[in-house]
């Protein structure tokens, strides 16, 4: 009896002590997490360097792409570690600051089929405001982001667009919610034209030059092509950063991060 009793007190405290490891190992493996939110521009490098940050830290980063306004008003109202606008801020981006994690080309795109390799900036002016079709093309409708779009106002400003054409029965502007969702409709649309990151072109797609000046990297750093915008990161302006937070946002602006920037095809600021 007492043997049986040692046995059975044995298996209890053997039962007792793994339940005691395996609640702190519960507790060990909680990871802290990070929300980062905002440009869908922005999202592809952001996870890349999410991903490479994860692999040596034991942290989850969470990616919320939406649009740049939204990411800048996620950080206004509390709703991320830090937001990112593929634009530069504004006076009405109050209690905010803005600062450079990459510079970036927009591509003018077309469907893989379109004969036309050139365009100039005024026959792409004329499309988007009056639905005029680009000249000897194919070319009759226009892709366009939607108004809290960062490459949107990016685009619109450098190619002194005042307003897109709407209303229109035939809808020669089409507004779509994310990059991913303009290279779709390029990939099926002959007649359309539209933009996206430079950092975002893959062969669904085909770049056309603005005014004989292809988008690339040589020429987005020499100052030649004409549609170029800085990727921001986003903090509160009087605010504090999480020490996770402040682990990666430090990562992200280091000369470390910049071989996977430019590796993904964007341009180094370092």
């Amino acid at each position: 009896m007492k043997k049986l009793t040692k046995i059975l007190m044995s298996a209890l405290c053997i039962a007792a002590i793994g339940s005691s490891m395996a609640a702190l190992g519960g507790c060990g493996s909680k990871k802290e997490s990070i929300t980062v939110s905002g440009s869908s521009s922005v999202t592809p490098i952001m996870e890349k360097l999410a991903a490479e940050y994860e692999k040596t830290h034991d942290i989850r980063i969470k990616i919320n792409e939406s649009d740049s306004s939204t990411g800048i008003k996620d950080v206004q109202n509390g709703l991320n570690d830090f937001g990112m606008a593929s634009r530069d801020l504004t006076e009405k981006d109050t209690g905010v600051k803005g600062y450079t994690l990459c510079m970036d080309g927009i591509a003018l795109i077309v469907n893989k089929s379109c004969d036309i390799t050139d365009v100039s900036k005024a026959d792409v002016k004329a499309l988007y405001e009056n639905g005029t079709s680009i000249p000897n093309s194919s070319i009759t409708a226009a892709i366009g982001r939607e108004a809290g779009s960062g490459t949107r106002k990016a685009f619109d400003d450098l190619m002194k667009i005042e307003k897109y054409l709407s209303g229109t029965s035939d809808k020669v502007v089409s507004e779509i919610t994310s990059t991913g969702g303009v290279k779709t409709t390029i990939a099926t649309a002959t007649n359309s034209i539209g933009y996206i990151s430079y950092g975002s072109l893959d062969d669904t797609v085909k770049a056309v030059s603005l005014d004989g000046v292809a988008c690339t990297v040589e020429n987005i750093m020499n100052n030649t092509y004409a549609l170029q915008r800085p990727f921001v990161i986003v903090l509160k302006e009087n605010g504090t950063l999480s020490a996770a937070a402040q682990g990666f946002y430090d990562y992200i602006m280091s000369a470390e991060a910049q071989t996977v920037i430019t590796g993904a095809g964007y341009i180094s600021v370092k």
